[in-house]
């Protein structure tokens, strides 16, 4: 993580996160008026997004940028075009920021290396997903008093770690952020090597017994499964699907998103008291809205 781009967050530190969650604090009060003014900020979405495309647009246009959106469908990659080329032609373009998402890991870090603008992963296959990782801090410290109130909080990732970029993100982000990490998923949705060290747990009962104040959960990504790593459907959610029972007094429930209601969470737990899911929502524009000011340099004196 720098101030140009943000491609990953494998090696961020407590004082990075703050400081770009103070700037989304800053956004969201209102205190910059139209801070990217002439600036151009293409939207390279080559893999499918609703959340993180709509808030990154929103994000970008409410700052007074101009917008610019492409995708695979309709673009020259239809064509047969690489991406290196489609970025080199957005970079003379006058690209200021290239926001990507793409399905091949590593795609972003390969963006940077052939434009002059800041570039900021917006996804990027099994690889990482910082923004999201990023508003989910958001949207959690604003749950418990600040950001120093995540220090000492225990959080359970839960599901298809192995497939899942948001988790690869999110477990060196609760962990720089002083939070205790422990792994919820059969062994089949486990990396086969060791990545992170952590506690692997076999359920969300036993995530709360060990004390998970925070139950964040992750999509069942069936499509970029090359088998059947799971007996069924049924046989998951019933021990990695948060229930209304697990929902016990201070525990908070996330998700990226999509949910599979009924598969990683019930139906009746989505939009509970206890669920941060629309926070996490709302808080992507404000905390997309500082990476690109950061990225470019603006308003950093703010968090400083």
């Amino acid at each position: 993580m720098s101030n140009r781009h943000l491609l990953s967050l494998e090696n961020v530190s407590r004082e990075e996160l703050r400081s770009v969650l103070e700037l989304a604090r800053e956004v969201a009060a209102g205190s910059f008026e139209r801070p990217l003014s002439g600036k151009t900020v293409f939207l390279a979405f080559f893999e499918p997004s609703t959340r993180t495309a709509a808030s990154f647009e929103l994000a970008a246009r409410r700052a007074g940028a101009d917008v610019i959106s492409i995708s695979t469908r309709g673009s020259s990659l239809e064509k047969g075009e690489s991406l290196v080329d489609t970025v080199v032609t957005l970079d003379r373009l006058g690209a200021d920021v290239l926001v990507v998402r793409h399905g091949a890991a590593g795609a972003a870090a390969l963006a940077a290396r052939h434009t002059g603008a800041a570039v900021i992963n917006a996804g990027d296959g099994r690889g990482q997903h910082p923004t999201q990782a990023l508003l989910d801090l958001y949207a959690l410290s604003a749950a418990l008093g600040g950001f120093g109130g995540l220090a000492g909080r225990k959080a359970a990732i839960i599901g298809d770690i192995l497939h899942s970029r948001v988790a690869r993100s999110v477990i060196p982000a609760f962990r720089a952020a002083g939070m205790e990490v422990a792994l919820v998923a059969p062994p089949t949705l486990l990396p086969q090597e060791p990545v992170w060290e952590a506690a692997v747990l076999e359920s969300v009962d036993a995530a709360l017994e060990w004390g998970a104040e925070v139950l964040y959960t992750l999509r069942l990504q069936r499509e970029r499964m090359a088998g059947a790593l799971i007996p069924s459907v049924q046989e998951y959610a019933a021990r990695y699907g948060v229930q209304r029972r697990h929902l016990l007094p201070g525990v908070r429930v996330m998700h990226p998103g999509p949910v599979n209601r009924g598969v990683e969470i019930a139906g009746d737990v989505v939009l509970d008291e206890a669920s941060l899911i629309p926070d996490q929502v709302a808080a992507g524009i404000h905390v997309r809205a500082a990476v690109l000011m950061q990225a470019l340099g603006v308003g950093l004196e703010v968090a400083a």
